[in-house]
């Protein structure tokens, strides 16, 4: 994790004001961080963490870098892939599932390991957190082209479906089990 930036719960304090993506096709992702993800939270939908400047730590603003969105959601695995420790749960359609809805890194902070910092922070915290709390067996994202790479680095695996093959954001999951130290 590089030194010089920390990971925090989104706040009021967070400057997202300046946060840039750079590519007209990224803008959702800037319009959600300025304008919608304060509300997520405080309607209980998603959480958001930014990863902000070592520099920024005590200062009343703090310029937000990067930032990824976790929320509940589910995974039909369609007989992909079977649970082999618990065949009963191959019965059911769905299974459980911390889904990353957003990941975005300012166009400033690109080639910082920032990305690659968000990404150890959710599995971390669904390794650590979340599985010792509730049953929640998978970690899953809709996946852009240019992200499927990167997201198989920390383990993720196309969902092999016809359906998925033909989505333009294929579900990329990762088994948490598989993860974790025993």
């Amino acid at each position: 994790m590089p030194s010089n930036f920390y990971i925090e719960p989104l706040s009021v304090e967070n400057d997202v004001k300046q946060f840039a993506m750079g590519s007209q096709a990224l803008q959702p992702l800037k319009t959600f961080i300025q304008n919608q993800a304060l509300d997520f939270q405080s309607s209980l939908i998603a959480q958001t963490y930014v990863v902000i400047k070592n520099s920024d730590k005590n200062q009343n603003i703090r310029k937000v870098v990067g930032y990824i969105t976790l929320t509940c959601s589910e995974i039909d695995l369609q007989d992909f892939y079977d649970v082999e420790d618990c065949p009963q749960a191959n019965r059911y359609d769905v299974l459980p599932a911390v889904k990353i809805a957003r990941l975005a890194v300012d166009k400033n902070y690109r080639g910082h390991g920032i990305g690659k910092m968000l990404m150890q922070f959710a599995v971390s915290l669904c390794v650590n957190v979340i599985i010792e709390q509730v049953g929640c067996r998978f970690l899953i994202t809709d996946s852009k082209e240019d992200s499927n790479t990167f997201n198989e680095r920390f383990g993720f695996t196309m969902l092999d479906t016809e359906s998925n093959r033909n989505s333009e954001h294929p579900i990329m999951f990762v088994d948490l089990k598989k993860l974790v130290t025993l």
